[in-house]
């Protein structure tokens, strides 16, 4: 999953609230003025100074004295109103059919079959509450004023700001019922649809229907590399479209060190010669992003195996980000990119695996600065899980069978470099598993040595994970390539410390969350806009503001200064040219027009990022298809721009209806 924002809440607010009062000072500027126009058209110039003057006093009353009651009273008007419609119905009927009939089109037999699940049936959520939200709130007003039913309200004490309110909040109930509906029977479709268990293929459930592997090949019965230990091996039967290897693998421990966390799947225990325990241990290996839990009963060959319901589907990780993240380059030298190796996208940064001739470990490498590193978040485990999502880009084939070696190393990082010593662990190599997100598990102890700030080695031995290499909350990472001419890609959100996992019902619940804030905004510009506009203009208004939505962030990507080839009108010119997109124009009066002019069309196109929020950056769906939790922080800021646009939208059409003349409509 592409994560490239870590601002918490407190550090997005300060900021938002100043493009909030720059937007809301913006706005009521342009309602004045446009408002006086008008008004000049109607009145007069001079009578519609007082005219304007009128409107604006009278607005303070309206909203100090709304009436939740009558509010309430129209939102039930609403709620009636948008059920004859028959629009709620048909869109819970076509949810229905397709969950009832929608798995008979699934293929199980794709890796991560739970994520196309998961994806398909929010992105059809989202879609029907939308298009419904759409149709009941831009219907409602202006069919009323047209069968002049509005007359009814508009003769009693009602004040316009609780009928702009009440019939916001008439449908964002309606709304929140149906998309509560919706969401429980989504998760016991996919909770139902996805458990399963498996069988061993053979003639019996036990130990005996294993097989030796053979020690030269180091390959399965089906070709593929067993994992490193691995004596024996069986395979499931087919259930849903695949099925699992089984490896019977030989874990060996020191005997003064930590057991398994899991004996149920231990078939023997013995200790070798050497005084090393092992333990064989059978293994379900994991497919399309689920393994099976396996439990033995009974000893020797005879023993039955076990295979549990289906884990790993239904996730809800709570990661630890690093604050920081910074590279060093083949020579050395710090850079905050890493190695450029020719692909478009930049999100990851890429080290190199060329090694130093003097230290012989690589000098181009990650370094990942962590902090609130607090031994309370990761519970009594012995372990603490590191997860990795790494790229790697071969500059030659190298052995097709074998993965890059990368290397992680654990310092600590002292509060004052140049008086106090630092802790630096010994290197962890392991096999990267590209875009696959890959677990680490990391010893509470680890072998080290303390370093004083010359650099020259006090002592060595094993040192505690968080009271020595954490110390004061902070720890270091250090990520490095160990093949030669080999490049390992990473970003800040491709490496974390796993904390202990969410509930994933509560994290399904707040990724439905963010599509609610999506309905709420929908609602709010389909009553706003249906106080001035016919129905017909109110669903095509809506729909420019839905898709401004969902495209901002490209939008804003445009407007990003450091883009290459410049704006608009200097890209085109680049292009007609054939001039390289990297390389500075000519300094001389077109270079200077093109750029101003440049200038002038990215800040109106940037501008139109400020009329709809963010669609993408309101949408979970992500989190919930990679199995990642939705953090609180990332809620709270979709709350707060949700409650923005709600507050906008409600006083512009408030001032849209009480301006109109509905006895003339």
């Amino acid at each position: 999953m592409v994560v490239e924002s870590f601002e918490s809440f407190f550090e997005w607010l300060p900021g938002a609230l100043f493009v909030f009062f720059i937007l809301a000072v913006t706005g009521i500027v342009l309602g004045v003025f446009v408002g006086y126009i008008v008004a000049t058209f109607r009145h007069g110039p001079f009578e519609a100074f007082y005219v304007v003057a009128q409107v604006i006093a009278g607005a303070l009353p309206d909203f100090l004295y709304t009436s939740p009651r009558r509010i309430g009273a129209i939102a039930r008007l609403s709620i009636k109103e948008a059920l004859r419609r028959r629009v709620v119905i048909v869109t819970l009927i076509v949810f229905l059919l397709s969950l009832l009939f929608g798995s008979w089109f699934m293929d199980f037999n794709i890796d991560h079959p739970d994520r196309v699940w998961v994806s398909s049936l929010l992105w059809e959520t989202q879609l029907l509450i939308l298009l419904m939200v759409v149709l009941i709130s831009s219907f409602s007003l202006p069919e009323d004023i047209k069968n002049k039913t509005i007359y009814t309200v508009v003769t009693k004490p009602v004040r316009s700001t609780e009928i702009v309110v009440g019939r916001t909040v008439g449908f964002v109930l309606l709304g929140t019922a149906l998309l509560a509906l919706m969401g429980l029977l989504s998760f016991f479709s996919v909770w139902r649809g996805l458990s399963h268990t498996h069988l061993v293929v053979g003639d019996s459930q036990t130990i005996a229907e294993l097989v030796p592997i053979d020690p030269d090949s180091r390959l399965n019965r089906r070709g593929k590399r067993v994992s490193d230990g691995a004596i024996r091996e069986g395979e499931t039967s087919v259930e849903m479209g695949h099925r699992h290897p089984l490896e019977l693998v030989e874990d060996i421990r020191d005997p003064s060190g930590p057991q398994p966390l899991n004996l149920s799947n231990v078939v023997r225990k013995y200790t070798r010669d050497d005084g090393k325990v092992v333990y064989e241990r059978l293994i379900c290996m994991p497919v399309g992003g689920h393994t099976h839990e396996v439990t033995i009963r009974g000893e020797g060959p005879h023993a039955n195996i076990e295979l549990g319901p289906a884990a790993g589907y239904f996730r809800a990780r709570v990661p630890l980000y690093a604050a920081d993240l910074y590279f060093y380059d083949a020579a050395g030298d710090l850079t905050r990119s890493g190695i450029d190796v020719g692909r478009e996208w930049r999100y990851r940064g890429f080290i190199d695996g060329g090694m130093s001739t003097q230290a012989g470990v690589t000098l181009s490498r990650g370094v990942f600065d962590f902090k609130n590193f607090d031994p309370a978040q990761f519970g009594d485990a012995p372990v603490v899980n590191m997860e990795l999502n790494l790229a790697v880009f071969r500059t030659y084939v190298a052995d097709i069978q074998k993965r890059v070696m990368a290397s992680i190393q654990f310092e600590s990082i002292p509060a004052n470099p140049d008086f106090d010593a630092k802790y630096q662990a010994d290197l962890i190599v392991f096999e990267t598993k590209e875009y696959a997100i890959q677990t680490l598990p990391i010893p509470r102890t680890l072998r080290g040595r303390k370093i004083a700030p010359d650099g020259t080695v006090l002592e060595q031995g094993d040192y505690h994970l968080f009271e020595h290499y954490g110390q004061g909350g902070q720890i270091r990472l250090v990520l490095r390539c160990e093949d030669r001419n080999q490049y390992i890609g990473v970003a800040r959100g491709d490496v974390y410390f796993r904390l202990t996992d969410d509930l994933y019902g509560w994290n399904f619940f707040k990724g439905y969350v963010g599509l609610w804030t999506q309905m709420v905004v929908v609602v709010a510009f389909g009553v706003a806009f249906s106080t001035f506009l016919s129905a017909p203009l109110t669903i095509v208004a809506v729909l420019i503001a839905i898709l401004i939505g969902f495209v901002t962030p490209f939008i804003r990507e445009l407007t990003n200064p450091e883009a290459s080839g410049g704006g608009p009108i200097e890209s085109f010119y680049r292009v007609v040219t054939q001039k390289n997109m990297e390389v500075p124009l000519d300094a001389n009066l077109l270079t200077a027009l093109m750029k101003q002019t440049d200038y002038f069309l990215v800040q109106g196109l940037n501008s139109l990022t400020y009329i709809a929020p963010s669609f993408p950056e309101m949408d979970y769906s992500d989190y919930l298809v990679y199995g990642f939790s939705i953090s609180p922080h990332r809620l709270a800021t979709t709350l707060f721009v949700c409650a923005g646009f709600v507050i906008g939208l409600s006083v512009f059409g408030y001032f849209c209806l009480k301006t109109r003349e509905i006895a003339k409509a």
